[in-house]
């Protein structure tokens, strides 16, 4: 699937979810309107999709390939305004660590490749949240029953924001910044442009979320980051030549560029000789993009509004007025 594939299918996404909440607007009850702020954190763990590392097998940019052992640490800060009964809208910072690496794939060619990665992400995002299942309680009207606000929702979210990444090699216990070596050229006359550092993001996701009391709510998500950038993990196109790179930028700098063994071990242990790293080979896959999901558990605190009018010289609160029949 391309990108304007793509694109377009987020889109219907989120016209279906605004066009479906539209039906509950009417007629329901409007407790939410005295909570509509809330603020939330979220500790969970980040996955990689990308070139390196995954399973014993050709890459994919599916889930399927995801290396589990690679997993790292993520957070989430993030403030939401309740626009309808279902309907969320979402502004939130996070942060996570990911990576990969060669070494953890039994796959002939990926493992002779030999490269790794490490990568700090900071993302910002604006996202709506639809509760597509609520089972808040409610009396035989279908009304909310308002002494009684515990319940809970399963939901779907869809986004748009913006990541900053920043690949990141080892060489003898020492990180450096992979993008200052070009390692596919990309400082050689000839060689392809440099990348950004700096990718738009698509989360789409889904999530649970408990309702423990008025302020409080509890809850698990997994939300998957579709990007535009095929450098997260410093690797998309093709080798180029190595004596060259070594010869104008160093010898470090040839190193993370094509650090392969030169062989792959048979069924029997013996070492075959494996040259599968010349100039213009392939190096990595331009036509899939990298990928990034968290899976967190958030926890959420509301904010009750109080109603007020202006009195004379201060601010009161409003009364209201009791009928007796």
């Amino acid at each position: 699937m391309n990108k304007l594939q793509r694109f377009a299918l987020i889109i219907l996404f989120v016209i279906s979810s605004v066009g479906v909440s539209a039906q509950y607007f009417n007629g329901q009850t409007s407790y939410w309107k005295s909570q509509r702020h809330s603020f939330g954190l979220g500790l969970g763990a980040s996955f990689f999709l990308g070139e390196l590392g995954g399973r014993d097998q050709v890459g994919t940019d599916f889930i399927y390939d995801l290396e589990l052992s690679r997993t790292r640490p993520a957070l989430h800060l993030n403030y939401r305004y309740q626009l309808g009964s279902r309907l969320y809208a979402k502004a939130q910072f996070a942060f996570a660590y990911i990576g990969g690496s060669d070494a953890l794939t039994e796959e002939i060619f990926r493992r002779n490749r030999n490269l790794s990665f490490r990568s700090s992400v900071f993302e910002f995002t604006i996202q709506g949240e639809f509760d597509v299942i609520d089972f808040t309680p409610k009396n035989r009207y279908g009304k909310v029953k308002t002494s009684k606000l515990e319940g809970s929702s399963l939901y779907i979210s869809a986004g748009v924001g913006v990541t900053r990444f920043n690949p990141q090699g080892n060489f003898e216990g020492t990180w450096y910044d992979l993008k200052d070596f070009g390692t596919e050229g990309q400082l050689q006359e000839g060689g392809p442009a440099e990348y950004s550092l700096f990718t738009v993001v698509i989360p789409l996701g889904m999530g649970y979320r408990l309702q423990l009391n008025k302020e409080w709510t509890v809850g698990f998500e997994v939300v998957h980051r579709i990007t535009f950038t095929d450098y997260m993990d410093d690797v998309s196109t093709v080798y180029f030549d190595n004596q060259t790179i070594a010869d104008t930028q160093g010898e470090l700098a040839a190193i993370f560029a094509d650090p392969s063994l030169g062989f792959y071990v048979d069924e029997n242990g013996t070492r075959v000789p494996l040259n599968s790293t010349d100039t213009g080979l392939q190096r990595g896959d331009p036509e899939d993009n990298d990928a990034y999901f968290f899976a967190m558990f958030n926890l959420n605190y509301k904010i009750a509004q109080k109603r007020f009018k202006r009195g004379r010289g201060r601010v009161t609160k409003r009364r209201r007025r009791r009928v007796v029949f």
